[in-house]
């Protein structure tokens, strides 16, 4: 069975992001899906401590279920607003741990320092028009290629501030969602 792994950084239940997503995952059959949000999650920020150059892992181990999930995923999603030019700081927050990936194959010598290869989508809402896309699609895009993932599939819907999403634009990033899944 695939496995899709969500990470969700919107505070709001009923966000545009969060609706997006949704349309993109739909419902899947022969799929396990696991959907957190980085708000619920409420992970401490990587401290810089360095202990995961040293040993394996974290220092902290409140992502270590995440992690795992991670790890073991054949997708992995990203639903996220735009703050301020990027992700939520939640989020962000998750993010940042991923750097026990990055100790892992720089200075543990792990390559690939994920085994398991995995297909990634970003889901960004942003309130006004053109805001965040390229920084976050960028920050992520460095991100995955030490973690053994592929972004292929970018949702980006601007300008939330004055509209949401119609019953077409649900349609659309469902239809990318169907062959994001299939391919």
């Amino acid at each position: 069975m695939k496995k899709i792994l969500v990470i969700n950084g919107s505070a709001r239940k009923d966000s545009v992001s969060t609706a997006l997503c949704k349309s993109f995952i739909g419902e899947k059959n022969g799929f396990e899906t696991k959907i957190y949000n980085a708000y619920t999650l409420n992970a401490k920020p990587c401290c810089g401590c360095g202990l995961c150059g040293k040993t394996v892992g974290c220092c902290y181990d409140d992502l270590d279920e995440f992690m795992a999930d991670f790890e073991q995923a054949d997708y992995f999603v990203i639903s996220t607003p735009v703050y301020n030019g990027s992700v939520s700081a939640p989020l962000k927050a998750v993010t940042d741990r991923f750097q026990r990936y990055y100790a892992l194959r720089f200075e543990h010598g792990v390559k690939p320092a994920v085994a398991k290869h995995k297909k990634a989508a970003l889901i960004i809402a942003a309130g006004s028009k053109g805001e965040g896309k390229e920084e976050i699609k960028t920050m992520y895009e460095r991100m995955f290629t030490v973690l053994n993932t592929s972004l292929e599939a970018v949702i980006f819907f601007d300008s939330t501030d004055q509209r949401v999403p119609d019953e077409a634009a649900h349609e659309s990033v469902k239809q990318e969602g169907e062959y994001f899944f299939d391919s």
